[in-house]
């Protein structure tokens, strides 16, 4: 559809897009990505004919695009830049008409009734109806952005050029538009070349992404180049972490500031409280860890501070009710988890230990189920949590057949680990080394309950 070969061009003499070459298919959303001044509107400008070639060429459907005429170029391709300005005191609807001219014949050209049938579904899809009759100068910068955008569609083109297209949109609107391009690109087989700034949003709409650095493609591929933490780095110059999006297969990124953190002295088992009464058993923590938890409440990867052990009836161990109980005691749901114990709270262990110099808080309430919540003041990697977990459950089995227990099916057993991503030093601990410690410490505990009442003191030992 769009095939540019060794192209260069800029604004001086000296180029500031040099030798690019690529080519966009028919129905494909083709993002171009890259930071400030990497050349990104240059490209555009070339591209859409508002700056011109100095080598190279850009070829439409195979035709070199100097050599398609003016109306040509407006039937089959529409150009939204974020420089799109309306001299005169047009209403919104007047504006979206002039999309129709290219597809309008005759000397005097007028609105057919194909023509408001357009119109009125642009309007429609981009959500400025209710601005029809609307003076343009009084619309908002995003109303304006989804005006001009509307334009553009009632053109019917083949090829969409956008420039930033979700520029001053809020979220809503964001992904309100995106959603309709991605439809028109489906039903319409509709070409998109759109620049964007938030990868993010690149990565859950585009098929292809361009980087573009200091006017070169440091790659072109598709979406799963943004999993390339390195190369992202060395483009926008900030520490970036990739992972996968939960709901559909496309990557995510997160940014890192680069702020120095206060170091934090106080010694990890001094940097919690415990809350022990009746109804519960909960440690608090001064600032968040990173969790990876099958708790009830505050499950899958959180950022948690509180940890409690609730007694409530099997049957009220829903989210619902788990929620309503932390609510009307003031714990932060969103900070916290919480996990539903049946029956006695007394058998409930607290342990702290030091394993190769890494300090390890290992919580235990153990009954007809068994929970295990390890603290760990050490910064670790999703695998290593995740091993760190196996080990867990795995010691868990482990002390069970040493205790000669038999488990049944229908258990609801869960397995935190917490970790201080804050802290110094590298991770000297291995998942060997957790299994030993979480099979120790519950075989002891277990053998001791089963040999004769366990009684636990609380606010001592617990």
């Amino acid at each position: 559809m769009i095939t540019v070969k060794q192209l260069a061009g800029g604004y001086g003499k000296k180029p500031i897009i040099h030798d690019l070459q690529f080519e966009i298919q028919k129905g494909e959303f083709f993002a171009l990505l890259g930071p400030n001044g990497s050349g990104k509107t240059t490209l555009f400008k070339l591209i859409t004919g508002q700056l011109p070639i100095v080598s190279g060429s850009i070829a439409i459907d195979g035709k070199p695009m100097e050599k398609m005429s003016k109306l040509e170029k407006a039937r089959k391709v529409a150009v939204l830049s974020q420089e799109s300005k309306v001299t005169f005191d047009f209403t919104v609807e007047e504006i979206v008409s002039l999309g129709r001219y290219p597809h309008q014949t005759g000397f005097i050209k007028s609105i057919s009734a194909k023509d408001r049938k357009v119109i009125d579904h642009v309007m429609n899809v981009t959500r400025i109806e209710q601005f029809r009759n609307s003076q343009f100068r009084t619309l908002s910068g995003g109303e304006k952005q989804r005006v001009l955008l509307a334009k553009a569609l009632a053109q019917e083109p083949e090829i969409l050029l956008l420039d930033e297209p979700t520029n001053h949109l809020d979220i809503k609107h964001t992904f309100q538009i995106l959603n309709m391009l991605k439809e028109w690109q489906r039903t319409k087989q509709l070409t998109i070349f759109a620049i964007l700034h938030d990868l993010n949003v690149a990565s859950l709409y585009a098929d292809r992404v361009a980087l573009l650095h200091k006017g070169s493609f440091l790659e072109v591929g598709d979406v799963n180049t943004l999993r390339k933490e390195e190369q992202l780095r060395k483009v926008y110059e900030v520490d970036v972490k990739t992972q996968a999006h939960p709901i559909v297969a496309r990557p995510q990124l997160l940014m890192t500031p680069s702020v120095e953190s206060v170091v934090d002295s106080t010694s990890f088992f001094k940097s919690y409280s415990v809350d022990c009464n009746e109804d519960s058993v909960g440690i608090i923590f001064n600032k968040p860890l990173r969790t990876f938890s099958n708790a009830t409440i505050g499950n899958g990867i959180q950022w948690l501070q509180q940890f409690f052990l609730i007694n409530l009836p099997a049957a009220e161990h829903r989210p619902d009710h788990m929620k309503e109980w932390m609510e009307m005691r003031g714990i932060p749901v969103g900070l916290a988890l919480g996990i539903g114990c049946p029956g006695n709270l007394a058998n409930t262990l607290l342990v702290e230990r030091q394993v190769d110099g890494v300090d390890i808080a290992l919580l235990l309430m153990f009954g007809n189920t068994v929970h295990v919540l390890l603290f760990i003041d050490a910064p670790l990697d999703d695998r290593t949590v995740f091993d760190f977990y196996m080990a867990a459950t795995e010691a868990k089995m482990a002390a069970y057949q040493k205790a000669d227990i038999r488990l049944g099916m229908n258990r609801f057993d869960c397995v935190s680990i917490a970790t201080n991503q804050d802290a110094e030093g590298q991770v000297s601990i291995s998942r060997e080394q957790i299994g030993k410690l979480v099979e120790s410490v519950l075989t002891d505990a277990l053998q001791q309950k089963f040999r004769k009442p366990y009684i636990v003191q609380k606010r001592a030992v617990f």
